[in-house]
């Protein structure tokens, strides 16, 4: 087996938050006067990073972990509507804990929210859920490293975004987009996963080696 571990991302990987989390973002933008952003805008925004996001809509970096609690607050009214990003992603998870390899969930949106996802969807398999700050998975992964007793080398983290290779990439992991979430499948080229897959059922070639 190639890994033993498997962490996954939430929104955009798991969840399909995209245009619920848009629609927050515009509540957001009206009240807290930000930068207004159209459906045009937003195909442009996910070519980029995260940062570079930040920077485009002119969020002063003292005011996110506010309108993240308050985002992530809006989306807890609708958390149980929100449909799976791939209708077999949890029937793969399910063949990877099948084959022994443990799995998590590292995610900037709040456990509750995660937790009311997965109870809506009957999937209660994962052996850790963290919720971490926008960049702050990097020390979540190296915690559930720390605490399994395992090498970096055996473990994979899967999400869709550029934040999320380059958090992997700190902790020593692998990483394995999907072309299925936030940002392109271009940009996300650009920054060379590991691996780059476009259905769940990949996961389970790529963890047995």
């Amino acid at each position: 087996m190639k890994y033993k571990f498997v962490i996954f991302d939430f929104d955009g990987t798991l969840a399909d938050t995209e245009e619920a989390n848009f629609v927050i973002y515009q509540k957001l933008a009206e009240k807290y006067k930000l930068k207004n952003i159209t459906m045009d805008e937003l195909g442009h925004l996910k070519k980029m990073s995260a940062k570079d996001v930040l920077e485009y809509v002119e969020v002063k970096k003292r005011y996110l972990p506010f309108l993240l609690k308050k985002g992530k607050s809006l989306l807890t009214q609708d958390i149980k509507n929100i449909r799976l990003c791939k209708p077999d992603v949890f029937h793969a998870i399910k063949n990877l804990k099948d084959m022994g390899i443990k799995t998590a969930i590292i995610t900037t949106n709040s456990k509750k929210n995660v937790k009311l996802f997965l109870e809506a969807h009957n999937a209660d398999m994962f052996d850790y859920i963290a919720s971490a700050a926008m960049f702050g998975k990097e020390s979540k992964m190296k915690k559930i490293i720390k605490k399994e007793k395992i090498k970096p080398k055996d473990v994979l983290y899967v999400g869709d975004e550029i934040r999320d290779i380059n958090a992997a990439r700190n902790a020593g992991m692998d990483i394995a987009s999907v072309g299925w979430g936030y940002n392109t499948v271009d940009s996300l080229k650009k920054h060379e996963p590991d691996y780059l897959i476009f259905e769940p059922s990949e996961l389970i070639k790529i963890c047995r080696g």
